[in-house]
């Protein structure tokens, strides 16, 4: 389903994502940060829509959202499950979350968060975390609207 023009856009509903939404993903995404990474998008939703068919993998998939009006997709969230390493807490990794300019401020967002948690806790994950970059604030806004709080754990960085 395409990436959703704001006239007449009709209510927002959030579901499961679908190999239908990797298009819609796509534009969406270039459209935000103009610039087409769709290799990309298109590995992660073929992985994400794989582990959801192997339900014996040890980390299946789990969590990703879109949200979409009744003539498109006007936001999504990828989340990938994650295990203990790295001082992590086991959970769901929160890798993207993009909302269609015009749909912004409208609770898309946290509508995607909220759909994220709900299916989280139907399969017994405990922790939902996402990492960012420090001057990244409005991303960090965004979670800590959402009920997330910083972490206590640090990355190390050296050049190759």
């Amino acid at each position: 389903m395409p990436v959703a023009a704001i006239a007449d856009a009709g209510p927002i509903t959030v579901r499961r994502l679908q190999r239908d939404d990797a298009d819609a993903v796509r534009e969406l995404d270039s459209l935000i940060l103009g610039e087409d990474r769709s290799s990309t998008w298109d590995e992660y939703i073929d992985r994400f829509l794989a582990f959801s068919r192997l339900g014996t993998q040890a980390l299946p998939w789990s969590g990703s959202q879109v949200a979409e009006v009744e003539n498109g997709v006007v936001g999504f969230l990828l989340a990938e499950r994650q295990s203990s390493g790295y001082g992590l807490p086991p959970g769901l990794r929160i890798v993207a979350v993009a909302v269609h300019p015009d749909f912004r401020k409208q609770g898309v967002g946290r509508k995607l968060v909220e759909a994220l948690r709900v299916d989280s806790k139907r399969q017994g994950i405990k922790h939902i975390y996402s990492v960012l970059h420090n001057s990244d604030e409005r991303d960090a806004e965004f979670l800590e609207g959402c009920g997330f709080a910083p972490a206590e754990v640090k990355v190390f960085v050296a050049e190759a």
